[in-house]
């Protein structure tokens, strides 16, 4: 992924989620920031927690999502768990937080697009596990770190994996009795280790759901890309499950400004993550925000499918293929515009159909 410098932030006095652009006025001033502080204290935080769920027992292999703030005010965490029955088979977490502008950093897609217009002033959204390197010199500055961002989360990630969903109760309470981390999950420093056990522990137990296929195997390699496969007012985090060659589960979830006054937004976005950002807008999951995202969608868009509906369709449809299936379908989608994405994907309606399916693909790519 390039590397950018950033748009300067932008006031969205109307924000446009049907891909039909923005309108609104400069922004960048002190103004701005304490107005977005001001109003902090009337956001409704939405962790995409789903406790109506409904989940298969063992057999069939689950992901489930959550957003946490399990690492102080200035980040939010995605947390994704795959699971068969309460056997945890994986989990994969990464932390979005604003940094200066600089080309140490990787932001994540579309910041230099619109989706970068509502960001503060000077900063841009950053993912640790993609900039692990120079998150992790900045906290061995600031913080005397011993270990990488990255190694610290894949020593949490691997501890997890294969241990009852009721194990990390017992785990959560050993850490917030002991003084290292590492006493408790082998290779793991950060100091709110105990933190992200319980992200982990809820996702696990209250997320979002996405069905995968039904096996008695637990043994999958996992991947997860940043994507932008809607426009340039968004980007996506999309993880897939592989068994062998062949895609067992995926999960996609995508981030974009929203009105505060409609919709819920991130964890810490009432605390200093969601300090100076576009006023009047919060970042939020539109799966966690499914309802009023499809609302909006209806409206301006005439969508027939909810958001949700739709990634259900998406993931109904890569689970059980390989990515060589899933390039072929890609290439029909793209190659044949007058199509009908429907007659291809049964239940999709998304015109970036095609956009989501190469995220999964890349995804895939990348599991190991």
């Amino acid at each position: 992924m390039k590397k950018f410098a950033v748009l300067s932030a932008t006031l969205l006095a109307a924000l446009a989620l049907a891909a039909c652009g923005n309108s609104g006025s400069d922004s960048s001033s002190s103004k701005s920031s304490a107005s977005s502080s001001a109003t902090t204290s009337k956001i409704t935080i939405n962790t995409g927690k789903d406790t109506s769920a409904t989940v298969p027992g063992a057999g069939t292999l689950v992901m489930r999502q959550l957003y946490a703030a399990p690492h102080g005010t200035q980040s939010f965490a995605a947390v994704n768990v795959t699971l068969n029955g309460d056997t945890i088979v994986g989990a994969r977490i990464d932390e979005f937080q604003y940094v200066d502008k600089s080309s140490d950093w990787t932001g994540v897609p579309n910041s230099d697009k619109d989706f970068g217009k509502s960001y503060p002033k000077g900063k841009f959204l950053i993912g640790k596990a993609q900039n692990s390197a120079p998150y992790s010199a900045l906290m061995k500055k600031e913080a005397k770190a011993t270990q990488t961002w990255e190694q610290s989360m894949t020593a949490i990630q691997n501890y997890v994996k294969g241990k009852k969903v009721s194990d990390l109760k017992t785990t959560i309470k050993d850490l917030k009795a002991t003084k290292k981390a590492s006493d408790v999950v082998s290779g793991a420093t950060f100091a709110d280790t105990a933190g992200y056990v319980q992200a982990i522990y809820d996702a696990a137990t209250t997320g979002m759901v996405s069905t995968g296929i039904t096996t008695t195997d637990n043994n999958v390699t996992e991947g997860q890309v940043l994507a932008a496969p809607h426009g340039k007012q968004s980007f996506a985090v999309v993880t897939v499950a592989m068994q062998g060659n062949k895609v067992a589960n995926s999960f996609v979830d995508e981030f974009q400004y929203v009105p505060a006054k409609t919709f819920g937004a991130v964890p810490n976005s009432n605390k200093d993550f969601g300090k100076g950002i576009a006023a009047g807008t919060v970042l939020g999951s539109k799966r966690a925000n499914s309802d009023p995202y499809s609302a909006l969608m209806k409206k301006e868009a005439k969508a027939t499918h909810t958001w949700t509906e739709n990634a259900t369709a998406i993931n109904e449809f890569a689970k059980g293929k390989t990515i060589a299936e899933l390039q072929t379908t890609v290439d029909d989608l793209k190659g044949n515009k007058d199509k009908k994405v429907a007659d291809v994907v049964s239940g999709a309606t998304f015109a970036d159909t095609a956009g989501y399916l190469q995220a999964i693909i890349d995804a895939a790519k990348a599991a190991k």
